[in-house]
């Protein structure tokens, strides 16, 4: 009776598992190793909307996404399409996380470059977030010298999402107007194969399963049942 409790126990805990790894297969991984290495821009097509100085192509945000024993590195640039300073200064960038219950206070401590410590939260628009479409759960950094390069090391695999970011003001008088940048497809669930509106973000809590795992976990809970009926019939 009680290895049969015990089987059944384990067949239990692995159908746990299962179903935690398959409501984290509902994210999009960024699943393609050339994806880790892109870019975006606010040019036609291009994935990014936005204004000022910023529209028709001079801004450009990059990513390189390097892992290494389980660490993941990412590198985030905003630039103009030559490569060089944006016309106006990044103010600031928020890129979106995932709140699947992380704990993100660490994670960016050692971001350099910065006005002030990164800020994890639920960001709204307002004052220094000027037209912020929805509300967007992530990470804000504030850019020190009105240019953009933000690296970090976190244990967590990339996955497509949303960013933004604002650079003050431009113009005069009444033609004055908010200078910001953001993913064309902000707040939505990429869907289908083309992920041009959105970013590579840091955000998958954990891994989905490889298909070798899952068919090793499935025959494992498979001969636990079948021990168990095996040990009743005894």
């Amino acid at each position: 009776m009680g290895q049969s409790n015990c089987a059944c126990c384990l067949i239990a805990v692995s159908f746990v598992l299962l179903s935690v790894s398959l409501v984290y297969a509902d994210h999009v991984p960024v699943g393609s190793s050339t994806l880790l290495h892109g870019s975006r821009n606010s040019g036609v097509g291009g994935g990014i909307d936005a204004t000022g100085p910023w529209a028709d192509g001079e801004c450009v945000l990059s990513w390189d996404i390097t892992e290494n024993n389980g660490t993941f590195t990412y590198v985030y640039r905003i630039t103009n399409s030559s490569g060089g300073v944006l016309a106006k200064d990044v103010g600031n960038l928020i890129l979106q996380l995932t709140p699947d219950g992380i704990d993100w206070s660490e994670i960016f401590d050692d971001v350099a470059g910065l006005g002030q410590p990164p800020e994890v939260g639920l960001f709204t628009a307002g004052p220094s977030i000027p037209d912020l479409p929805s509300d967007l759960f992530g990470v804000k950094f504030e850019v020190l010298d009105g240019t953009l390069m933000i690296q970090f090391d976190t244990p967590f695999a990339p996955e497509w999402g949303s960013f933004y970011a604002s650079g003050g003001k431009f113009g005069k008088g009444k033609d004055k107007q908010n200078v910001y940048a953001y993913n064309h497809g902000f707040g939505t669930d990429p869907v289908g194969a083309d992920f041009t509106n959105w970013i590579p973000i840091d955000g998958v809590a954990t891994p989905v399963p490889e298909p070798s795992t899952l068919i090793l976990l499935l025959s494992g809970t498979g001969l636990l049942a079948g021990a168990a009926r095996f040990k009743k019939k005894i």
